[in-house]
C-alpha cells in the first residue's frame, strides 16, 4: 500500500514550514496556503483512506504540535473507537462521509458499515472531538436528509455539509468487478443505461486526438483551484502536484486524463527532491494553456475541473 510514514512526512513537512503556516500572511515556499478556507493541512483520501496509513494519528499529533488546522475527511469505517477518540486534538476537524442512512448509505459507500462510522464519530465527539457530517446527495437518499441533519444535531456533530462533487451518477461494482446496480437520475420511466453502455463510455471516454468538450474552446479562461486557495497537493508517495485533479494514480500517471500532463512531470518527489525543487515543474502547466485545444497539449484535467468559456467563445 502506497503511504507516507511518520518519518517521510516530517522529512517533507518540517517544523520550518509548519511554523510558516502559522503566521498569517507569511509566504510559505512561495505560497501562501489557503486550504479550504484555513491556512493548514488537509487529509482526503485519493489513494486511500486517512485512516488506512499506519502512522495517521501519529502524523496528525506532530501538526498538532506545531499549533497548524488539521481536517481529516473519512468514511470512519476503519479502525476503532478507541483510536478515532484520539484525533480529539485542538485545531482538528473530521468530516465523517454519511451518505444517509443505514439502508442508503451503503448503496454508494461500498465496504463501509454505517453503524461503525457513527459509533467512532460518537466516540470522537465524547472525548471533546470535532465532527462534521458530510452528506452527498443522490436521488436515493435526498428523503432522509432532514432525518440525518437531526441525528448529527443529537450526537453533537459541530456541522452538517452537503457535497456537490460530481459523484451523484454511474455505475456501482463490487470488489470481484461484478455490477451491482447504478446509482444517479433516470428520466420518468426510462431505465438507468445498459451495464455495456456504461462500461464503454467510462473505457473509451477521452482520446485526445478526437476528444469533445464545451468547455475546450480556443477562447478558455482558468479558474484554477491551486492558483485560488493557494495550495499544493501532496500524494501517499510523496509526489507534488498543484492540486488533487492533477495527482490521480501519481506513481505511474496512468489515468486517460493525465496524457498531457506526465511529459510535464519533471523531479516532483518531496522524498528525493527538495519541495521547492518539486514545485518548478508547475510553471508548464500553465503554459499549456495557451493552446488551442486538448488535442494541441491543453491539460484535459484542467479544462474540465477549472476552464471556463469566455464570453467571446461562448457567443
Amino acid at each position: 500500500m502506497c503511504e507516507l510514514s511518520l518519518t517521510d512526512f516530517k522529512h517533507i513537512v518540517t517544523p520550518e514550514l509548519l511554523a510558516q503556516l502559522t503566521q498569517p500572511e507569511a509566504p510559505v515556499n512561495g505560497l501562501v496556503p489557503k486550504t479550504f478556507g484555513f491556512r493548514g493541512i488537509a487529509f482526503n483520501g485519493n489513494l486511500g483512506d486517512f485512516a488506512s496509513a499506519h502512522d495517521a494519528v501519529e502524523i496528525v499529533e506532530y501538526i498538532v504540535e506545531h499549533g497548524v488546522p488539521v481536517q481529516i475527511n473519512t468514511n470512519g469505517s476503519l479502525r476503532n473507537s478507541a483510536w478515532w477518540s484520539r484525533l480529539a486534538l485542538p485545531g482538528v476537524t473530521v468530516g465523517f462521509a454519511i451518505d444517509g442512512m443505514s439502508d442508503t448509505h451503503k448503496l454508494y459507500r461500498q465496504d463501509t458499515d454505517w453503524h461503525r462510522i457513527i459509533e467512532h464519530a460518537q466516540a470522537l465527539i465524547a472525548a471533546g472531538g470535532r465532527a462534521v457530517w458530510r452528506f452527498v446527495p443522490f436521488d436515493h437518499n435526498r428523503h432522509q436528509e432532514q432525518e440525518c441533519r437531526k441525528l448529527a444535531r443529537e450526537m453533537g456533530f459541530f456541522g452538517f455539509e452537503n457535497i456537490y462533487d460530481g459523484r451523484d451518477a454511474g455505475p456501482v461494482f463490487t470488489r470481484d468487478g461484478e455490477f451491482t446496480h447504478y446509482i444517479g437520475p433516470t428520466p420518468p420511466g426510462s431505465q438507468p443505461p445498459s451495464i455495456q453502455a456504461l462500461i464503454e463510455s467510462h473505457v473509451t471516454w477521452y482520446d485526445a486526438k478526437t476528444f469533445r468538450s464545451h468547455k475546450d474552446v480556443p477562447n478558455l479562461s482558468m479558474n484554477c483551484i491551486h492558483k485560488h486557495s493557494k495550495e499544493i497537493y501532496i500524494a501517499a508517495d510523496g509526489s507534488v502536484y498543484p492540486c488533487c485533479f492533477l495527482g490521480f494514480y501519481p506513481h505511474t500517471m496512468n489515468h486517460p486524463g493525465n496524457r498531457e500532463l506526465a511529459p510535464m512531470v519533471q523531479e516532483n518527489n518531496a522524498l528525493q527532491y527538495p519541495l521547492e525543487h518539486c514545485l518548478e515543474w508547475f510553471e508548464s502547466i500553465e503554459q499549456a494553456w495557451s493552446r488551442s485545444s486538448i488535442a494541441e497539449g491543453r491539460p484535459y484535467q484542467c479544462v474540465n475541473t477549472c476552464g471556463k468559456p469566455t464570453a467571446a467563445a461562448t457567443t
